[in-house]
């Protein structure tokens, strides 16, 4: 996972079989993805949630936000007898990661081994997390916004492929954004949240090489790493967040950063309600207020 080797450098590397080394990486990987989860990946109660959207507030000045949503392909060889199921847009085989992350970087909530060929819109809709939201049981009540008497909910933050709804928020098309300032204002406070997204898949690659490279190992396998490796970097990401903060407390310097490394998946977002654009709206009024504004 962290060089990215095939199984046959591996293989001439320890001098161990081929066949021996595969099946080793399928035990490692399956107990870790059945052990790890519960510890490093633990389904977030409201009142973390409450948390994660203060911190959102205070690193990147959106309110209520409780996570910033994005898939991203993981590149793949074709499975046997699969057809065009895990063909992409970007014409080549993949499986997607779903991913709803923090304000530090690290993931909430993940969904792998939808087909290539899906978006992120429709993944979203079929997810376990989604039947939860619509039923009521994920997000806390409405709460005000900062330094203002006005109720919003919760929301995640995500890009045009989304649906616009009540609990999640999709940036202005271009066309609407040049007519209208404060549109663009909103989609600029929308986009410094929804990087995180983009940060976390970026550092993921940066530190599990493999997912620079077609993922040789069957479908079930390939689940198991990418789920394994996000626990992972759960981990990381904690003892990185830790050693920072006593780094600044020190020596009060900055840090960067990487960018992204994975390839996004295409703009299509599907229908839009009612109360999405009401509540996008009251986001926009709110960003474009003195109580708002940032400098």
């Amino acid at each position: 996972m962290a060089t990215g080797e095939s199984l046959r450098p591996l293989a001439f590397a320890f001098r161990i079989s081929q066949s021996y080394i595969t099946r080793i990486i399928q035990l490692v990987l399956k107990s870790l993805s059945l052990r790890l989860p519960g510890i490093l990946l633990k389904p977030p109660s409201k009142e973390d949630l409450i948390q994660i959207a203060r911190d959102f507030w205070e690193k990147w000045n959106f309110p209520n936000c409780v996570g910033s949503i994005d898939g991203k392909h993981i590149r793949i060889f074709c499975p046997g007898k699969s057809g065009s199921l895990f063909f992409n847009y970007k014409d080549y085989f993949s499986i997607v990661l779903l991913a709803i992350v923090d304000a530090n970087c690290k993931f909430i909530y993940v969904d792998i081994g939808s087909y290539g060929k899906e978006g992120d819109s429709g993944i979203f809709s079929k997810s376990s997390l989604y039947k939860l939201i619509k039923q009521g049981k994920y997000f806390p009540p409405n709460a005000k916004l900062p330094s203002s008497n006005q109720t919003l909910p919760y929301v995640h933050v995500g890009d045009e492929a989304f649906r616009l709804e009540t609990h999640m928020m999709r940036p202005y098309t271009r066309g609407e954004a040049r007519k209208d300032y404060e549109k663009t204002i909103f989609n600029y406070r929308l986009s410094r949240a929804r990087r995180t997204a983009e940060n976390s898949f970026g550092l993921l690659s940066q530190v599990f090489r493999v997912f620079y490279s077609p993922i040789a190992l069957k479908s079930a396998t390939t689940d198991h790493l990418v789920l394994s490796a996000c626990c992972l970097h759960n981990l990381l990401r904690s003892r990185y967040i830790e050693n920072t903060f006593n780094y600044y407390y020190n020596f009060d310097c900055s840090e960067t950063e990487p960018s992204q490394n994975m390839i996004g998946l295409a703009r299509a977002g599907g229908y839009a309600n009612f109360e999405g654009f009401l509540v996008r709206d009251e986001f926009k009024k709110f960003f474009n207020s003195e109580e708002g504004a940032v400098p």
